[in-house]
């Protein structure tokens, strides 16, 4: 009798060992998947091509834009900056006021007499959308919405 329980205790170790051996094959293929995931979706982010948000000046002010509506110049819209602040630029009714709207806050600013605008604002690490919204001394009302994404990644 002893034998036999000698030999049933071997056999319920035997069996203990051969689960924590799948459960931990189970762990390691989950894993190895995971990382597989990772390094696939991180081939597929490289392809895609962001334009970089670049300074361009009030001098790239367009003459005589539409008067019944709002346009920016800079930053471009979906664009990524490796600066902390970038300016907002654009043209829209004269003298109209302009309120700019972004994750930090708010600014009021008015358009000179030929509609154009011009201010500086503070980004926020990752996605920013920052809406710009136009008021003429009419009362009309025009505003554009944009995403900028400030990183300091390389790319």
């Amino acid at each position: 009798m002893g034998n036999l329980k000698k030999i049933l205790t071997l056999k319920k170790v035997k069996k203990e060992i051969l689960i924590s051996i799948i459960i931990g094959f189970g762990i390691g293929l989950i894993a190895t998947f995971g990382i597989y995931s990772v390094r696939k979706s991180k081939q597929t982010i490289d392809k895609f091509i962001t334009p970089i948000a670049q300074d361009q000046g009030p001098s790239n002010i367009p003459e005589n834009p539409n008067r019944d509506s709002l346009s920016l110049v800079s930053p471009i819209d979906e664009s990524i900056s490796k600066e902390s602040k970038t300016k907002i630029i654009g043209n829209t009714w004269p003298t109209a006021l302009v309120t700019v709207l972004t994750e930090k806050g708010e600014k009021v600013i008015q358009a000179d007499k030929d509609g154009n605008f011009e201010t500086e604002i503070s980004l926020i690490s990752g996605e920013n959308e920052i809406e710009v919204i136009s008021f003429s001394q009419t009362g009309e009302k025009a505003s554009k919405i944009i995403t900028v994404v400030y990183s300091t990644a390389e790319i």
